[in-house]
């Protein structure tokens, strides 16, 4: 079997780093997209591997010329994973518009360049029946890619927006025999967080307004700093399950695949309660969406 080459951006860290893993063991190969190719850990220097500067801000043109050396690495990217990305914490009122400006365009703007500038290169080169999961991209959605918090509704909105460009995307390029997903994690025990945690001013959390002090937004404001290395997923075995999914082995093995991947168990329960409550909800208010419609 022709070994896959993946790109995955953000590689050099959290779940990102732990999917580069998994693939080499898996014998794939991986052209690993980071912002600071001297960060990159000692374990990604390997055969296998090649690092590529990276950056979400890049121009539309930029990006272009980006996805050319990625192509060149290998001759050839099986599997694009959009993984890079930053949360911007804080209330509705009190985000700054530039800061929101700033989280749209890293995660919303520069995956859509990224893909524009991707999805040329992998029509030219089509989906190697040899190759299970060759025109795969896997778009790093979030459990508040359904479900928006308190606090985090900037970067929620951004995962929302992310959710409809894939389910767009997977129906637009499915002709091409390509496919789109949106992978769904909830709480990992990575450095995700880190940069938040460390408080007002660092520049992913807003300054706090004293108005909100005692009431459910500064409560979950407060919840995020304090999850930081005790969430409950392992990046590990989600790496792992991601690997599967692609393939179409483990614990994916014979399962249709969907278009989207929830993982972890908070992400996959709240997904049900969601899912939920949009019955519910239709159910509540069918005799008045019923009413709208023109009796013809």
């Amino acid at each position: 079997m022709t070994p896959r080459v993946w790109h995955i951006t953000g590689a050099n860290t959290g779940l990102g780093l732990e999917l580069v893993l998994k693939v080499l063991n898996e014998g794939d190969q991986v052209v690993a997209a980071v912002r600071s190719p001297s960060k990159v850990p000692d374990s990604l220097k390997v055969d296998g591997v090649k690092v590529l500067q990276y950056d979400l801000t890049l121009s539309q043109e930029e990006m272009q010329a980006y996805a050319e050396k990625a192509f060149a690495a290998f001759g050839r990217v099986d599997v694009l994973v959009n993984n890079a990305g930053y949360a911007y914490m804080g209330t509705i009122e009190e985000t700054e518009d530039a800061q929101v400006r700033t989280q749209f365009d890293i995660n919303v703007f520069g995956i859509l360049r990224t893909i524009r500038a991707f999805l040329p290169h992998f029509r030219a080169q089509a989906p190697s029946p040899s190759t299970p999961g060759s025109g795969t991209i896997l778009n790093l959605s979030s459990i508040g890619g359904y479900r928006s918090y308190p606090s985090n509704g900037i970067y929620c909105a951004t995962k929302f927006a992310l959710e409809a460009i894939t389910e767009a995307l997977a129906a637009e390029i499915a002709p091409f025999g390509l496919t789109a997903v949106a992978v769904e994690p909830g709480y990992f025990r990575t450095s995700f967080l880190s940069g938040v945690s460390g408080g007002a001013g660092s520049g992913n959390l807003a300054p706090p307004m004293a108005v909100y002090e005692g009431t459910v937004a500064h409560s979950a404001r407060k919840h995020m700093l304090e999850v930081d290395g005790k969430q409950p997923g392992n990046p590990v075995e989600a790496a792992a399950r991601i690997w599967e999914f692609v393939v179409g082995e483990g614990l994916c093995k014979g399962k249709e695949r969907r278009g989207r991947l929830p993982l972890g168990s908070d992400a996959g329960m709240e997904m049900r309660r969601v899912g939920d409550e949009l019955v519910e909800t239709a159910r509540v208010y069918e005799r008045v969406w019923r009413s709208t419609d023109y009796r013809e």
